[in-house]
Parts: C-alpha cells; sequence; structure tokens
C-alpha cells in the first residue's frame, strides 16, 4: 500500500467520522458542507443535492426526530471500508446504528463516492439505507420508509 493510498483512506475514515459527530452534535450546517457543490444525499425520502439540499433534508427530519424525543441520539459506524481508486476518488460501505434516548431505534448502511477537492475530502454521493427497525419506532413515519420491506 503506498503512501497516496495510506492518505485517501485515512482523509475518507475522518471524512465519514466527522459526518457522524457534526450531525449527532447537531451541526447540521456544517454537516452539509461535507458534500461538494453538485454532491448528492440518497436517502428514502428522495436525493438531496448539493450541501444546500442536505441541509434541508436534515431540516425536514430533524422536527420528527425532536417530537419522537430521540434527542440526543448517537450513530454508531462498524464495517466501515475505503477502497481508494485509481482516478483518486474513494468508494465506501459502513454499516450503523441509531441509537436514541430510548436504545436502540433503527440500522442500516451508507454507501459512499468521495471526492479529494482542495486538501479536503468531501463526499460527492452518500446514500443512506435504513435496513431495519425496532418495533415501535417512529421513524417509518419520519423517514417515509415502507414497513413492508424491512424488519421490525
Amino acid at each position: 500500500m503506498d503512501s497516496t493510498e495510506i492518505g485517501a483512506r485515512i482523509g475518507v475514515t475522518d471524512l465519514m467520522a466527522t459526518y457522524q459527530f457534526l450531525v449527532d452534535a447537531g451541526k447540521i450546517r456544517q454537516a452539509a458542507e461535507l458534500f461538494v457543490a453538485d454532491g448528492v444525499f440518497q436517502t428514502e425520502l428522495g436525493e438531496f443535492v448539493g450541501p444546500e439540499g442536505v441541509l434541508e433534508f436534515f431540516r425536514r427530519t430533524k422536527d420528527g426526530f425532536m417530537s419522537a424525543g430521540f434527542l440526543p441520539a448517537r450513530h454508531y459506524l462498524s464495517s466501515v471500508r475505503v477502497e481508494p481508486r485509481p482516478d483518486g476518488t474513494a468508494a465506501t460501505y459502513a454499516c450503523f446504528q441509531y441509537i436514541g434516548t430510548r436504545g436502540l431505534d433503527h440500522w442500516g448502511t451508507y454507501r459512499d463516492e468521495a471526492v479529494e477537492q482542495d486538501g479536503r475530502w468531501l463526499f460527492a454521493r452518500r446514500r443512506a439505507t435504513v435496513e431495519g427497525y425496532v418495533a415501535g419506532s417512529p421513524v417509518p413515519g419520519i423517514l417515509g420508509l415502507d414497513p413492508a420491506g424491512l424488519s421490525a
């Protein structure tokens, strides 16, 4: 493994950790700024483009999470995989668990495309997929999930 590959793995892993920290801390504008100008954040609610689009996603879902009594909450990442590519980009895969005030609520995966701009790694594309949730979770209503396709 050469130093470029090591640098990409460290930089992208830091990007993923920074995103989680900022979202969990409620610093949604700073989290949205981790996306390139035309970056796409894909969720069950649709695709949100650019930092302003990502910020809109956070604003739309924040009230639902607050009114459900979820906050404060934390995302826990595991099985983090960063694959640097020859073109200087990187692909990622990671599992997440969302733990709120009532404990584990839902879980899923992130799949990312990251790019380096001006010495800083950013998301070009992030797909967050909820794969399951605990019985009684309000997350299907907040995120517009189809309960038939998930484990509850």
